[in-house]
């Protein structure tokens, strides 16, 4: 689940060109993905056929909303200590609810496949040989394998009674459980709150941001900085803008992100948390990793 941690690099102006051709790109990747599921059909591979026509059909489906539940057919794993600096990259300095996951994309998954959107959202997992528990999304599970449901981090395991492999489960795996899309915000406040990405702090100037909007329980859509589209950043929820050739990309710039169901958010970056640190969920960790500190 770790990422590559390095802030882009702005672009030479000789790749500016290529900007136009991102579309068909794209296009071409698909068609060459949708050549190799046809190839392992015909040489018998159908499981993993069905994995990549998966994939491409929940890249283009609409996200889940609040209330929206899987069937009970969701693998579900335990996952460490605590989380890790990787994937979503949650911001720190602010008041969490305690328990956290990492997503997978498993077709069950139906709309709650892993994607940047889900990110900071609360999900309620529900396996019948324990009990409910409300975790946020903190990472993505084994992106690409199109195999695995939701890894819950020990504590959470622990507070969904799901066992510690005595219990006839000497894996620790359970593949009956049912993921829903809560109304519940990730912070033990309401109102939300925006934060540049930790690791990107360093390298943040007014022609390079990655910023992010968290504690809204709707999935997040789109965002734009100072007028300019962000794109999403790695596995998380944070946008990149840049580079702009221009330096407006400053403190006093609105950020506004459009969420799923049609409503926007507007701060100003300057009231955007600066922390570099990433919020580390798990037992005796939720005290932040700080990317400028050297241990």
């Amino acid at each position: 689940r770790l990422q590559r941690r390095d802030p882009p690099r702005p672009r030479t102006a000789c790749l500016l060109p290529l900007a136009g051709t991102a579309a068909a790109i794209e296009e071409a990747a698909r068609r060459v993905l949708a050549d190799m599921k046809l190839l392992l059909l015909i040489v018998g591979c159908p499981t993993t056929a069905l994995a990549f026509a998966g994939g491409l059909l929940m890249e283009e489906s609409e996200l889940a909303m609040p209330g929206y539940a899987t069937d009970t057919d969701i693998q579900t794993t335990p996952w460490a200590e605590s989380s890790d600096v990787g994937g979503c990259s949650l911001p720190g300095g602010f008041p969490y609810k305690p328990y956290a996951l990492a997503l997978g994309d498993m077709p069950a998954l139906g709309k709650l496949v892993f994607k940047n959107n889900y990110c900071g959202l609360v999900l309620e997992v529900d396996c019948p040989q324990g009990k409910p528990v409300k975790a946020v999304v903190a990472s993505v599970k084994d992106h690409y394998s199109y195999a695995t449901g939701t890894d819950l981090v020990w504590d959470a395991w622990d507070a969904a009674e799901l066992g510690d492999g005595g219990d006839g489960n000497p894996q620790g795996e359970y593949t009956n459980c049912k993921v829903t899309l809560t109304d519940e915000h990730l912070l033990t406040t309401v109102d939300p709150v925006c934060a540049q990405r930790p690791d990107s702090i360093s390298g943040a100037s007014n022609y390079y941001r990655s910023v992010g909007m968290f504690n809204n329980p709707v999935p997040v859509v789109s965002a734009t900085l100072a007028g300019i589209a962000g794109k999403f950043s790695g596995d998380s929820a944070y946008f990149d803008f840049g580079p702009t050739g221009q330096p407006v990309l400053k403190m006093d710039a609105d950020f506004t992100v459009t969420y799923a169901d049609g409503s926007t958010i507007t701060k100003k970056l300057g009231d955007c948390g600066s922390s570099s640190s990433v919020h580390i969920f798990g037992l005796g960790h939720n005290v932040g990793f700080d990317f400028n500190v050297v241990e």
